[in-house]
Formats: structure tokens, sequence, C-alpha cells
């Protein structure tokens, strides 16, 4: 039996698509991430309801998905490059 995601861990991680994140925020939800990649799918319906309440067409899951994938690695290479300069 697949189990579904806590709440509390889809509202962290959905915390990465609002416009004014705080860092403390941002890595928690990383953090969450990269514990339970399960909870992508998660963060990409809210992302697809986000977006249909902004009025904003949904192009499709799969560049959505690309998108996200895009920006966590951009993210995880900025945290890599800051732990290397240390």
């Amino acid at each position: 039996m697949k189990s579904e995601p806590k709440l509390e861990h889809v509202v962290a991680v959905a915390a990465l698509l609002e416009e004014n994140i705080d860092v403390a925020s941002f890595n928690a939800a990383l953090q969450e991430l990269e514990m339970n990649p399960a909870l992508m799918a998660s963060l990409m319906s809210v992302q697809f309801v986000k977006d249909a309440l902004h009025g904003n067409p949904c192009l499709d899951k799969q560049y959505t998905a690309r998108i996200l994938r895009y920006v966590a690695a951009a993210e995880k290479q900025r945290i890599d490059d800051e732990k290397s300069d240390e």
C-alpha cells in the first residue's frame, strides 16, 4: 500500500513556489525533497493548482517537472560551490 505524504511535508516543499521565500524556508524545503524525493509529485500538483488559480496555462506535466529539476540542480550546484569555497 502506497502511503500519502504528510501535509506538513507537502507544505514545507510547497514553500519553494512562493515568490518571497526566506533562506531558512528554502533550505528546509530542499531538505524535505532530499529526504523524500516522492514529494516532487506533490510539488508539481501544487504548482498545477496554483497555475490554474492564476489563469496560467499548464503546458504539460513533463515541462513543469523539467523546470523544477533544473531549479533543484542549480541550487544544489550553488550550495556545492559555496561549500568548496569555504
